[in-house]
């Protein structure tokens, strides 16, 4: 067996905080405009099911990036992939604060769609080339760890920069700082520890046709797709929900937001070490109870009688989920042959930006078909939450096994 340098050891936790850094930063540029787009829609006099059509121009070129991303950095190694999304995103973050138009905010939205959308495949491929597999799931929980902080911080801060500065100037301090985070991984961003020489000389790399062949891959785009039918329609519109049901200013709004999101946190994080150290070849179990906490505080949250019950059936559901999403985002790490990581999460990552082209829109479209209810929206998410639920008792995985084409199982090491 060989061991990892001292200093490689050293360095795979550096590559690890700047790519939470990234994911935090990721969250700040992808969330302002679910804020933005109250006073946007005011400025320019659209309706929900156009605001629902911002929203969702973004996650139609996210969606197509996700496997094109991961096969590029499987190919070409994470940093690259990295650093041109980054700087791509970060770019278009800037423009969004110079739209003019309904149309103008469409096209632009679109194209930060295909800047972002390399980065969560990358990622998870510069954690496979920077860790040995039995640590992936705790490593790939605390990455997932600094999405929640995203969002925690990324409504609050947007609401406040939007209210003291405006939504155009939000978005070019947020394209600013995404571009000094560039700066960072141009210097200090190199995953090249004995693991990527290991995934980079590996001669079992998986094409295409032969990953589609893998019934479990299927099975996470499903889950994560439901899962994400939630997040993302839930990010979308509950800054809206909040303040124009519930009569929040956009401050305490931001501020409630983040209870949700800080409990998701913790939670995710300790998914991930369980997941190392308890729960291997039982996965199953955590996506689909965490999937039912989930569809009960959804329920719930849709007949709430007061703010506070609100937040509370919120943070529920984001318990539940959060506990489904990283065990859903981890399996590829750790069943999947390490050579092919980035194409296989770039799969189920597509899954996943599916339903944010769906939610958003679908949404809107619901709110203004019902006067401004928000009744049948919330049962769309329900019954998306139920997606996870069934499809995960599916799941079947070996405690030692790693996931192949047929005829091809193998075990892991």
């Amino acid at each position: 067996m060989n061991v990892m340098p001292a200093a490689n050891s050293k360095h795979k936790y550096l590559v690890l905080g700047l790519l939470c850094l990234g994911w935090i930063i990721n969250y700040f540029d992808k969330v302002a405009i679910n804020v933005a787009v109250i006073p946007i829609a005011q400025e320019f006099g659209l309706s929900e099911t156009q605001v629902g059509l911002i929203l969702s121009s973004f996650f139609l070129s996210y969606a197509i990036m996700q496997p094109i991303g991961g096969s590029l950095a499987d190919k070409f190694g994470s940093r690259k992939v990295i650093l041109i999304s980054v700087i791509c995103w970060s770019v278009f973050t800037i423009l969004t604060g110079t739209a003019w138009s309904f149309l103008s905010l469409i096209v632009i939205r679109f194209l930060f769609g295909i800047g972002e959308g390399s980065y969560p495949s990358a990622s998870s491929v510069a954690v496979a080339e920077s860790f040995p597999q039995h640590e992936r799931a705790r490593a790939k929980s605390i990455l997932t760890s600094a999405t929640t902080i995203g969002a925690v911080l990324a409504t609050l801060v947007a609401a406040s920069l939007s209210k003291h500065y405006g939504w155009q100037t939000m978005f070019v301090i947020l394209g600013v700082l995404g571009l000094f985070l560039a700066l960072l991984y141009a210097k200090f961003l190199h995953p090249t520890g004995s693991q990527a020489v290991k995934a980079k000389s590996s001669a079992d790399k998986l094409p295409l046709k032969d990953l589609l062949k893998i019934s479990m891959l299927w099975k996470l785009m499903a889950i994560y797709f439901g899962i994400s039918m939630v997040n993302w329609g839930m990010m979308s519109w509950m800054p809206s929900y909040m303040v124009k049901v519930r009569h929040l200013d956009m401050v305490s709004m931001g501020a409630l937001a983040s209870i949700p999101a800080i409990l998701s946190f913790f939670t995710v994080l300790g998914t991930g070490w369980m997941l190392d150290k308890r729960m291997v070849g039982r996965e199953k179990y955590v996506i689909s109870i965490g999937s039912l906490i989930g569809i009960i505080s959804l329920y719930l949250l849709s007949k709430a009688p007061t703010v506070a019950l609100v937040v509370t059936y919120q943070a529920f559901a984001s318990i539940g989920l959060g506990a489904a999403v990283t065990t859903t985002l981890t399996m590829p790490l750790k069943y999947i042959s390490p050579s092919s990581v980035g194409a296989a999460s770039g799969l189920i990552y597509l899954g996943g930006q599916i339903a944010g082209v769906i939610a958003p829109t679908a949404m809107g479209f619901m709110i203004q078909q019902f006067n401004g209810s928000y009744d049948a929206a919330f049962w769309l998410l329900i019954i998306a939450t139920a997606i996870p639920f069934v499809v995960g008792m599916t799941l079947r995985t070996g405690s030692t096994s790693r996931q192949e084409p047929p005829q091809a199982v193998t075990p892991s090491v």
